[in-house]
């Protein structure tokens, strides 16, 4: 009777172990963001990423930027 007592418990400090560790990524997965997203390195990742950029220096790059807007 001892022995399935102590499984048990055994058990359950492991599933409070697997469980906390998975709160506590989560935590810090929203904190990274969060940090990211202060620095502005979230908007810089955005920002390159965005298909309609248009940072044009001249007529031919402006009509392609207007072209890929308009598609978009």
């Amino acid at each position: 009777m001892l022995d399935v007592l102590r499984e048990e418990s055994a058990q359950s400090t492991v599933e409070y172990a697997i469980v906390t560790m998975a709160l506590l990524s989560i935590v810090l997965a929203i904190a990274g963001l969060w940090r990211a997203g202060t620095d502005g390195r979230l908007a810089a990742l955005v920002e390159r990423a965005a298909s309609h950029v248009v940072a044009s220096t001249s007529v031919i790059d402006a009509a392609a930027g207007a072209k890929d807007i308009a598609l978009y």
